[in-house]
């Protein structure tokens, strides 16, 4: 196994901000799949999505897959979709441990109703988008640890995690919270 940690779940579930701190507590590099997929094609995932639509977008994603196993000692925040493929979620695992934010639909949908543009919410019932979410939940189980972000902000997700600690001291035997 690698030495990254790498962050799944589902849209809303803090990956980015979570990541952010994260990355900043154990002294990484936080790298974002999404960032990267936008530097390579020049525009926003919206904009990919809405020009080019959701397959070529998930196959952006694949070789973003690909480049995340030439890093090392990153922390790294996927797309909500990204670890929900065939063969994903072993290719993740062996780049590093595989943390699942999640949180209860409910508010995971909530938090990113209010975060802007979201492709797989546009034209989709709140129904159709807990269809996506319970699919998913299948993936995101094959995670190494599982940290539930309801009713928590950022910072009490990282410090007061319990299940993070493992995962700190194994990729940074130096950091004590």
């Amino acid at each position: 196994m690698g030495d990254n940690v790498v962050l799944v779940g589902f849209m809303g579930a803090g990956k980015s901000s979570v990541g952010r701190l994260l990355a900043r507590r154990m002294g990484r590099c936080f790298v974002e799949t999404d960032d990267m997929i936008t530097a390579r094609e020049g525009r926003s995932i919206p904009e990919i999505f809405a020009e080019r639509g959701e397959a070529h977008f998930r196959a952006l994603e694949e070789e973003t897959v690909r480049l995340l196993a030439l890093k090392s000692g990153d922390v790294i925040a996927t797309g909500g979709g990204l670890y929900c493929h065939a063969g994903r979620p072993e290719a993740l695992r062996a780049i590093g441990t595989v943390v699942w934010l999640t949180g209860s639909f409910d508010v995971l949908y909530e938090r990113a109703r209010r975060m802007g543009e979201r492709p797989m919410l546009a034209g989709r019932t709140r129904d159709e988008v807990a269809g996506i979410y319970h699919a998913r939940e299948a993936y995101y189980r094959q995670a190494d640890l599982t940290v539930d972000t309801t009713g928590r902000n950022t910072d009490q997700v990282v410090l007061s995690g319990p299940k993070f600690m493992p995962v700190i001291r194994q990729n940074d035997s130096g950091f004590i919270p």
